[in-house]
């Protein structure tokens, strides 16, 4: 996995900081693998389950990321880190208490703004602690977290939510965070800032927002990224019910193959992507998009058959691809970012790339793919479907509903991916100002 060069020290940070970033996709994916249950239990429609899975959190995540990271610049991102995951930890625990659907919203809310500060501030850390050859690898050796966390989520949490239902399963999803906080508070030393030949006043904001609003290649690799990410965000909510819904699998069962199909897949991409991105950017910075672009292009064809296929075992095979290729660089994209502006303006630029992908991607991409899911479900249904198969009637559960909310989410899903079309455009623009804004950054 490419740790040999690492010494003790380093091996612990990542072991840590990689631990924190499964706990925090566990409490991020874990209303994704029990929607079903809750979306059958409160009587939700899809685009209910999408505000509560994207909107409601990623709007806390991404306007209080910019605030965050502004206090990472000038605090301690040890103890900010520590702080965020306590929080977004104890909210994941109450969602399991919520009485209705609006309590549900808050909690979830308070999710986004817990781990809104965990992205930035890790960032800024990798920034100062290893040099620029060495920060894709290990971002990515980090974030391999996320498909960790996503698998542990979906097998874990789904037989936990079949035996003991969906409450208690969000209860004790929160515990392990709690314990990894204090680990972190009492084993991780914060790295001294390479502000050198530089005043180490943190710049203004308004001075950052116009740094990066002028940068062309900052602009595309965000907008690039926001669409990757509303196709990956979209797939990560929805693909257990559009599992549930048309094959008729457990719970359990659709959480296995979403773990095998997604998240596994999702590590193998960023454990070849890491490698790779570190040889290659330090050749060219440009392969810092050139490479996304190729491996984005390439995802989209496996990605529609994916979603095409009758039997979910070639489903699983077609998905694997595509996802293995989609976020074989999102890493790299992030770590690339860095290089466009100076020390003591990165976790603001973190904070920014995070939140142009998460309103794109989480927010926006999962409501309008939850109102797609629920307006083709109706064009598919013969008679009232909001009235027979949304509400607590005896129609509900009938096939004929399940049938067309199978229909409607898959079609719903077949549309979103049309957008990584215009992702690679992203990101072969951002390759042509990837040098010289480089070079700007490190003269200054």
């Amino acid at each position: 996995m490419g740790v040999a060069g690492f010494d003790r020290r380093d091996k612990w940070f990542l072991l840590l900081l990689g631990a924190i970033y499964m706990v925090n996709f566990i409490d991020r994916t874990i209303l994704a693998v029990v929607g079903e249950s809750i979306r059958n239990d409160l009587r939700l429609s899809d685009l209910q389950l999408g505000m509560l899975g994207g909107l409601a959190f990623s709007l806390f995540y991404a306007v209080l990321g910019i605030p965050l990271a502004r206090l990472a610049e000038r605090f301690s991102r040890v103890r900010l880190i520590a702080a965020v995951t306590i929080l977004w930890s104890l909210m994941t625990a109450l969602c399991g208490a919520a009485g209705s659907y609006l309590q549900l919203l808050l909690c979830r809310m308070g999710v986004g703004v817990g781990e809104a500060g965990f992205t930035p501030a890790l960032v800024s850390m990798i920034s100062d602690r290893f040099d620029v050859g060495r920060r894709a690898l290990v971002f990515s050796l980090i974030a391999l977290g996320v498909p960790l966390g996503g698998a542990v989520a979906a097998i874990a949490g789904s037989a936990m939510a079949q035996t003991i239902g969906w409450r208690w399963t969000m209860a004790a999803v929160g515990v392990p965070g709690l314990l990894l906080a204090v680990l972190l508070s009492i084993t991780i030393s914060e790295p001294e800032r390479k502000d050198a030949g530089e005043s180490a006043d943190t710049p203004p904001f308004g001075q950052v927002l116009r740094r990066l609003a002028r940068s062309p290649a900052f602009l595309h690799l965000t907008c690039g990224s926001g669409l990757v990410g509303l196709v990956g965000f979209g797939t990560n909510l929805f693909l257990i019910p559009l599992l549930v819904r048309r094959f008729d699998l457990l719970l359990s069962q659709a959480g296995l193959i979403f773990a095998l199909s997604f998240s596994m897949a999702t590590m193998v991409g960023q454990i070849f992507g890491g490698n790779l991105a570190s040889r290659l950017i330090r050749r060219d910075v440009r392969w810092g998009a050139w490479a996304p672009a190729i491996t984005v292009g390439l995802a989209l064809p496996f990605y529609l058959l994916a979603l095409y296929q009758s039997d979910w075992h070639v489903l699983v095979g077609f998905l694997f691809v595509a996802t293995a290729m989609l976020y074989a660089f999102t890493p790299a994209v992030m770590t690339v970012t860095q290089t466009l502006v100076e020390p003591r303006m990165r976790a603001s630029a973190a904070a920014l790339h995070s939140f142009g992908q998460t309103v794109a991607g989480l927010g926006i991409g999962s409501v309008t793919l939850g109102y797609l899911s629920d307006k083709l479900a109706a064009y598919n249904y013969a008679g009232d479907y909001a009235a027979q198969c949304l509400g607590s009637g005896a129609l509900s559960d009938s096939r004929e509903c399940i049938t067309a909310s199978a229909t409607g989410l898959q079609h719903s899903m077949l549309i979103s991916a049309s957008v990584l079309a215009v992702a690679v455009f992203n990101y072969l623009v951002a390759a042509r100002h990837l040098p010289t804004e480089s070079a700007a950054a490190l003269s200054r």
